[in-house]
């Protein structure tokens, strides 16, 4: 499996979020009724992704069509936040614009968000 790569370098955006795994129905009288749907949660991760060099945009686009099917495909991927190295996957294979970080992209590095996918293991 494809690693992410080392090149890249990441910063977590404004939110993980953890998809719910109970279903939830409206009953005509009374309480609603809920019932546990998936044994694993759907956790989306908002990242920057900095670009140092110009040639890292280009390594990168080689990567992400390569190695992981324009996003389709599941990669190594080591969390910022708890440094674990699950499988994820870009949601809908979409990446941000990228845009320099101090006017011109020969100058500086570039950056560009991405949503990254993974599945976490629920605690019994």
């Amino acid at each position: 499996m494809a690693a992410f790569p080392t090149y890249v370098k990441l910063a977590l955006g404004p939110s993980e979020e953890r998809a719910s795994m109970v279903m939830r129905s409206e009953m005509e009288r009374g309480v609603p009724q809920q019932r546990r749907m998936a044994s694993d949660a759907l956790v989306a991760v908002s990242v920057t992704l900095y670009f140092p060099k110009p040639a890292d945009v280009t390594n990168f686009m080689q990567w992400f069509d390569t190695q992981t099917g324009s996003g389709a495909l599941y990669f190594d991927f080591t969390h910022p936040r708890t440094g674990a190295v699950v499988q994820a996957r870009f949601v809908g294979g979409q990446l941000g614009p990228l845009t320099p970080s101090h006017g011109t992209y020969k100058r500086s590095h570039s950056q560009r968000s991405a949503v990254i996918e993974y599945l976490e293991p629920a605690y019994a």
